[in-house]
């Protein structure tokens, strides 16, 4: 779950959780209101019944008229009134009740009701040899319904401004967080991995804690980049070492069979045989100095729009003598039309050479090599299929390698130039499963694309 999603979920849990809070509380507040204004006029109808008790046992009954009056001072209070024990009303504070009977429906001994907006009390009146009396008093509800709503009012605008605080410090929080981490991850995915770190730009609301984390992310990147650059001084050292090693013990070789066919040729025996000698084993030095200078100087040239087909016919027709005198033919196939790409010429010409004469290498006489070619929306390739017994998996993962090989007289430098230039161009180079033999593929991008022909067309 991302970050915003949670500032979103824990929003909406904040809301709900106010919301409750404010319902909880305006339900507390209710209930207290109700159970006060319940007992205040549980306490006024028992005092009144009280006060009512000596004046109804001595039948003095005009005694109660001032004792009901007296509850018109208390707050909200509607009516009260007293019945003997007939069911008759004996002292109202309504005018024109007195006198009246009332029905036994109308008679409940339930100490509290409720009557439209009117909450009814009653208490019995205890007179010794005589039936109960009924005191009766009426509250009016309107008063606390209307404090009930101004308490509903206040505790919505109150829940309200906490949700709204908690709103504006999320968005704050979004402002300050979301949007500098947004930028972070934007310039951190932009980074090349090539060149140098830019700084990281945050948005000027960018909390101090984002600063610093992106502070952290800038050193750690710079320091990334100084490792990178030493990996990269140190591995050019260990290639030039390795080179250098290489070169020293290919080099010395050759030259000490220079050296003893000159002492042996100095003493004029079989002159001749000597001199072929030398002339054999200059030559392989020479190869083998052009092998590395070729390797060295991948890239050297810019490219040119070129066709892969043409560089493979070519290609192809240099290394026909060869394959002739290894008794090994050479088939071009694959798609027809075009292979447009974009390359130094010269340099895919001897990757493709290379190619050609490892598999010649690799056939047994009589044996064909396969030159096909085939392309994509993006990209153009040659696969060379030689007829030998194939490389195992050993073999096959450090082919590419520079000076590996299983030659007697090999340099190590044949595959290995032909992945340099597919890779200086884009590309690569890499080995295919599915045929007999040994299949090798060159991959390189096409130019242009036919992605790009068809939204030329249709612009």
């Amino acid at each position: 779950m991302s970050l915003r999603s949670k500032f979103a979920l824990f929003a909406i849990v904040l809301s709900v959780l106010v919301a409750a809070q404010g319902a909880v509380s305006f339900e507390r507040e209710r209930r207290a209101l109700v159970q006060g204004v319940e007992e205040r006029a549980l306490v006024l109808v028992r005092t009144l019944a009280d006060a009512a008790r000596e004046p109804i046992a001595s039948s003095r009954y005009y005694l109660l008229d001032a004792q009901v009056r007296s509850i018109l001072t208390e707050r909200d209070a509607a009516y009260a009134r007293i019945l003997d024990d007939r069911g008759r009303i004996v002292a109202d504070t309504r005018p024109g009740f007195v006198g009246w009977s009332v029905s036994g429906s109308d008679r409940s001994s339930t100490p509290l009701s409720t009557d439209g907006d009117t909450l009814l009390a009653r208490a019995s009146i205890v007179v010794p040899g005589r039936a109960d009396c009924l005191a009766e008093l009426a509250l009016r509800l309107g008063p606390l319904r209307e404090r009930l709503a101004r308490s509903r009012v206040v505790l919505l605008r109150f829940a309200l401004a906490e949700l709204g605080a908690c709103i504006a410090f999320l968005a704050l929080l979004s402002f300050q967080v979301l949007g500098p981490v947004r930028a972070l991850t934007r310039t951190l995915i932009a980074a090349s991995p090539d060149g140098a770190p830019a700084p990281i730009r945050l948005p000027g609301a960018s909390g101090p804690e984002i600063r610093s984390i992106a502070r952290a992310v800038d050193e750690l990147r710079v320091r990334i980049a100084e490792y990178q650059a030493e990996l990269v001084a140190e591995e050019r050292l260990a290639t030039i070492g390795k080179m250098a090693a290489e070169v020293a013990h290919e080099v010395r070789n050759p030259l000490e069979a220079i050296s003893g066919a000159a002492e042996l040729l100095s003493r004029g025996d079989e002159r001749d045989e000597y001199i072929e000698v030398i002339r054999q084993e200059v030559r392989s030095l020479d190869a083998y100095l052009s092998g590395i200078l070729e390797f060295a100087r991948v890239g050297a040239q810019g490219p040119e729009a070129s066709d892969l087909s043409d560089l493979v016919d070519e290609t192809a027709a240099l290394a026909r003598p060869m394959a002739k005198e290894a008794r090994i033919r050479l088939r071009i196939g694959g798609r027809g039309g075009p292979l447009p790409c974009s390359v130094d010429r010269s340099a895919v010409k001897r990757a493709i050479f290379n190619l050609v004469a490892n598999a010649v290498e690799a056939g047994p006489s009589g044996s064909e090599v396969r030159l096909e070619t085939d392309a994509d929306d993006s990209t153009v390739r040659l696969r060379v299929i030689d007829g030998g017994p194939g490389l195992d998996a050993a073999v096959r993962e450090r082919a590419f390698e520079p000076y590996f090989t299983t030659k007697r007289k090999g340099t190590g430098l044949g595959l290995a130039l032909v992945r340099r230039i597919a890779e200086s161009h884009g590309g690569r180079a890499y080995f295919e499963d599915g045929s007999p033999g040994t299949t090798v593929v060159l991959e390189l991008p096409k130019y242009p694309t036919e992605a790009a022909d068809r939204q030329r067309e249709g612009a």
